[in-house]
């Protein structure tokens, strides 16, 4: 069932030959494996809490700095994860159960998400369902985002993760010893996934992920250096799945700000701050979201960036350089076309003038 990788002729045939070893065992890491390798470092850190045997809830929300079991996650959900074995025919399936009225609890903004081991995503689904997926590899990663409105109270999200459900008797048939990471080399991992991280913060493009390996833009550079910096991702559907917007890396010892129209996606949206690594900048206050931010007279947002407390909607960066992802859940068509800006402050790290500035 596994999907080997199409980059170019020369790239098919080392695909489709025997797969080299290291001395050490380990694999090789280089640009025809980098995704496969990506996916299996993220896969195997929930591995290590049973994700594949079943769900695994993070019942708080998830902590800032690299404690983050994943690059480039956020406080918009609380996340449950699994890894799960596709039956014969190569599918996945999940349920997210209606909501039932429970007691003291309110519905909330629920979504599954299924990636393959080859860091493609085939399918994003947003609330109640049963849903079947095939998928190229032989195991799945199974997100499940419960919406969080009100960072203070998380009760409702909580009482939405016991609504999702994966079937996990493929696992149990045809790998009861469960996933097992294969053996890349981490040292070339790690000094790709830092060099594209760089040169995904350099190029100040946006995310790019494909729903398939078979896809025609599929492992090109651009995909390997989002799965570095944000790993975990889905391709555009409007009003059912998310786009991810990035900025440069910018200057945070100096107030800057940034004003937009407030964009009109289908659920919510959200600004997170990040480090270079791509973990969630560790202040007191790094993510902010339209159910709790406030609009000017004129119904514009305008987010302060390090600008103190009586600045409008204001993000402390502690005087570290930071970027920041403006994610768009339910992405309305405007927002595909990237017509909303609010990326373009005037300072980038080092103190240099941000040449998209307006």
């Amino acid at each position: 069932m596994k999907h080997l990788i199409k980059l170019s002729t020369l790239s098919l045939a080392i695909a489709a030959a025997p797969q080299v070893f290291a001395a050490n065992n380990t694999i090789p890491v280089d640009e025809t494996n980098y995704n496969q390798a990506a996916a299996a470092k993220y896969m195997n850190n929930w591995d290590k809490r049973g994700a594949d045997k079943h769900i695994v809830h993070l019942p708080i929300l998830v902590p800032a700095g690299d404690k983050a079991p994943v690059v480039r996650m956020n406080q918009d959900s609380l996340y449950s994860s699994a890894i799960a074995h596709a039956d014969k025919d190569g599918y996945i399936h999940v349920t997210i159960d209606e909501f039932e009225n429970e007691p003291g609890t309110e519905d909330v903004y629920t979504s599954v998400h299924v990636l393959d081991e080859n860091s493609a995503s085939p399918m994003y689904k947003v609330g109640p369902g049963e849903y079947s997926v095939k998928i190229d590899t032989d195991f799945a990663f199974i997100i499940f985002r419960a919406g969080v409105e009100d960072k203070t109270d998380l009760t409702n999200a909580l009482a939405a993760q016991s609504r999702f459900h994966v079937d996990y008797s493929a696992s149990k048939k045809y790998a009861p010893q469960g996933y097992i990471a294969p053996n890349y080399d981490v040292a070339q991992r790690q000094a790709m996934t830092k060099k594209l991280k760089q040169d995904f913060l350099e190029a100040g493009e946006d995310f790019f992920y494909v729903a398939s390996s078979d896809s025609a833009d599929a492992n090109n550079g651009r995909q390997m250096r989002s799965n570095a910096q944000g790993w975990g991702g889905m391709p555009i559907e409007v009003g059912v799945s998310n786009i991810y917007r990035n900025t440069k890396q910018f200057d945070g010892s100096q107030c800057q700000q940034t004003t937009f129209d407030e964009p009109d996606n289908k659920y919510f949206t959200s600004i997170t701050l990040y480090d270079a690594a791509g973990y969630m900048l560790d202040t007191e206050r790094f993510s902010i979201n339209s159910y709790e931010w406030d609009k000017n007279r004129d119904g514009t947002v305008t987010i302060s960036f390090g600008c103190g407390e009586n600045a409008p909607n204001n993000l402390k960066t502690n005087g570290e350089d930071f970027n920041y992802t403006v994610r768009n859940y339910g992405a309305s068509q405007d927002v595909q076309y990237d017509v909303y800006g609010g990326r373009e402050l005037k300072y980038l790290a080092g103190g240099s003038i941000n040449p998209d500035y307006k």
